[in-house]
């Protein structure tokens, strides 16, 4: 290819720092210069992850633990991506307390690489809610049998950079790193594309998205239906395989392969083993090949096992802007196009889970729904950093103090309105404090 040319769609460039995705390099204390309200988020942030933090043995085999709640009293467990987002969060009050959680998170599931969804470190589900968990059994099961966006690797390596008086950390887990994503290649990937599948709504962490309203209909997240979706996978052992092979229900989902392309690449730097870099260029070619939708320049899920694109436009469609490894012609209009366009992702505060153009856009909020419309921080944390990158600075500081702005006057609440920054749902929020990185 010449040098002055264009890449095609299909190729993925290796830019000089390996496409790595990282925010400004973490610090102890607010930073230089930080006004006021910086210094007021800097200080609720850290009292936030502190008064969230958890710590002990679990009662059934004295495992010991260390995470941080995302905010009880409603999520009191361990979910995957949230501690990941937490660790990250605490790399820049207590390094310790990061490296502690994410060790707890590898930790939380199985020998042969299985990390779950949802741990149970203080008790089994509890009996209320233990039927609609992706658990084993009704009662009694430790941990769900889903998974989450696999995030450890990526947030490892964020983690380690931040320890550099602890340098053995980078290293000391990178098998069992290793394990976890070959698990994912040969458990969730079972047509070889280098797409992983998700089997319930909520292994993408978006649970009740409304791109999924069409692909799981009355067993969506949000109705009766949901328990059914749960225990038929239970009598089936939870075999992923199967589970694919035998039912309709499942989807090849952006957001989730994004997290594993960022986690392969972490891991191929940690390790320096090309393999992982040739695994992570394989998913992200997938993406361009089979999900990149040339009408509208989306990223669009594919569901059943015909692989029918979901054309429901949600922030996962955009997720790809954080693989600084995809044509930069690609990423410039994933912003041009949908990020800055006010009738679909440009706000006033954040960046809306749904384009405002969609019918089920739903920006308030509801007790069952979640990820319908409200703007959430680690959103605007993963599309802001290479919004910057491309150039976009005014626009990406718009984001930040959009957000920042509605969390000084209303907390690090769950999500925020995107248009009036009214704080929703849960209040001191953990993965809000990742908003710190943006200021």
């Amino acid at each position: 290819m010449l040098d002055d040319a264009p890449p095609s769609r299909t190729t993925i460039s290796s830019p000089p720092d390996g496409g790595r995705h990282v925010g400004p390099p973490a610090q102890l204390g607010p930073p230089p210069g930080a006004g006021d309200r910086d210094r007021r988020l800097y200080v609720a942030a850290e009292s936030a992850l502190r008064a969230n933090w958890r710590q002990g043995r679990r009662r059934r085999d004295g495992t010991p633990y260390a995470f941080t709640c995302p905010a009880p009293p409603r999520y009191r467990h361990m979910w995957h991506w949230d501690s990941c987002f937490h660790a990250i969060a605490w790399r820049r009050f207590d390094p310790a307390r990061a490296r502690a959680e994410l060790r707890t998170v590898l930790r939380s599931g199985r020998d042969d690489g299985f990390l779950p969804h949802t741990a149970f470190w203080h008790w089994p589900a509890g009996w209320r809610r233990a039927p609609f968990y992706a658990t084993g059994k009704v009662l009694g099961s430790w941990f769900t049998e889903t998974i989450n966006p696999p995030l450890l690797p990526f947030a490892w390596e964020l983690v380690a950079d931040a320890s550099p008086d602890h340098p053995g950390f980078r290293d000391e887990a990178l098998g069992a790193l290793g394990a976890h994503l070959d698990w994912m290649a040969h458990h969730r990937d079972p047509d070889g594309d280098g797409l992983l599948t998700i089997v319930a709504p909520d292994e993408s962490g978006l649970d009740d998205a409304p791109k999924y309203d069409a692909v799981y209909g009355r067993m969506s997240h949000d109705r009766l239906g949901y328990f059914w979706l749960m225990e038929r996978s239970r009598r089936l052992g939870w075999h992923s395989h199967t589970i694919i092979e035998r039912y309709d229900h499942h989807v090849e989902d952006v957001l989730v392969n994004v997290a594993y392309a960022l986690s392969l690449r972490a891991q191929g730097r940690m390790t320096g083993d090309p393999v992982w870099a040739d695994r992570a260029a394989r998913t992200e070619r997938a993406l361009l090949e089979k999900c990149l939708d040339p009408g509208t320049g989306l990223f669009l899920d594919l569901h059943g096992p015909d692989e029918e694109p979901v054309r429901v436009s949600t922030w996962s469609a955009l997720a790809p802007l954080a693989l600084e490894t995809l044509p930069e012609d690609v990423r410039r209009r994933l912003v041009e196009e949908h990020l800055l366009d006010p009738r679909r992702y440009h706000a006033a505060h954040g960046i809306p889970s749904v384009a405002v153009e969609e019918p089920e856009f739903n920006p308030g909020f509801d007790r069952w729904r979640t990820w319908r419309g409200p703007s959430w921080v680690n959103t605007a944390w993963m599309l802001v950093p290479p919004l910057r990158r491309l150039g976009y600075e005014a626009e990406a500081a718009r984001i930040a103090d959009g957000l920042a702005f509605a969390a000084d006057r209303h907390g690090l609440r769950e999500y925020y309105h995107p248009f009036t920054g009214q704080g929703l749902a849960s209040k001191n929020f953990g993965w809000s404090t990742l908003l710190l990185d943006l200021l």
